[in-house]
């Protein structure tokens, strides 16, 4: 029984262990989950991982049967797909932005990630994979890269005119997620000249990786264009 006056005994919060993020060095895909769990406030775990070797052993395997990177391993068990991973470590907390505030919001987030996924990662692919080895050169795909993705970065252009951001007021995952998408592109391809009838988005992607969170994660990103600011819009036919 209990005795007046003494309060019942709180059962002591259980400690969830650290996620733990397994991915190769440099990974976009893993990138944008670590961005956001800074934004959370949420310590995530990443070991070394060597592709080849370490995405090939049967523990691994249980995990991911594909051998594919990255995998979040959490407290109920491990998760694959990059998208997914970002959306779970996104949305462990519910008191920040990360995923708008409103259930409307929560819904255009989710409606920029597929926008990158299935608009921006295909053709930045093409594009940078030659020069970072993966896949052989070939000036038809490249050239067929650069209009589509000119193509996905005209819809970013007409929103972020009128948007500081991709939805609300604040960085959300959508922001996260498209920069993400976007950063080995404004890296390593995108020049200026290519660059010139967005000047929104670039505007946009360079506040972004000046938050303290990228900065974190990524260090300070140097865009191929340099640091000039960017251009003008043409002025409109009279």
């Amino acid at each position: 029984g209990q005795q007046d006056g003494q309060l019942p005994q709180r059962k002591a919060r259980r400690s969830v262990p650290m996620p733990t993020l397994y991915t190769y060095a440099g990974n976009t895909h893993a990138l944008q989950t670590l961005i956001a769990a800074q934004y959370n406030g949420i310590e995530v775990d990443v070991p070394e991982f060597e592709m080849g070797k370490d995405n090939k052993t049967d523990s691994f395997l249980a995990m991911s049967p594909l051998g594919k990177v990255p995998v979040l391993v959490t407290a109920e068990g491990p998760l694959c797909e990059a998208a997914a991973i970002a959306r779970y470590v996104a949305r462990m907390r519910a008191d920040t932005n990360m995923y708008g505030s409103s259930f409307y919001e929560a819904g255009c987030v989710d409606q920029w990630i597929e926008f990158a996924k299935n608009e921006l990662d295909l053709p930045v692919g093409m594009w940078i994979y030659p020069i970072l080895g993966f896949i052989t050169s070939n000036a038809k795909n490249t050239e067929q890269a650069k209009e589509e993705l000119s193509r996905a970065l005209g819809v970013l252009q007409k929103h972020l005119l009128t948007h500081t951001y991709l939805v609300g007021e604040a960085v959300t995952l959508a922001d996260v997620v498209i920069a993400c998408s976007l950063l080995n592109a404004f890296k390593l391809v995108m020049d200026a000249p290519y660059l010139a009838p967005f000047p929104a988005v670039v505007r946009w992607f360079r506040t972004c990786v000046s938050q303290p969170e990228f900065l974190a994660v990524l260090g300070p990103t140097k865009l191929l264009m340099g640091d000039a600011p960017a251009p003008a819009p043409a002025p409109a036919p009279a």
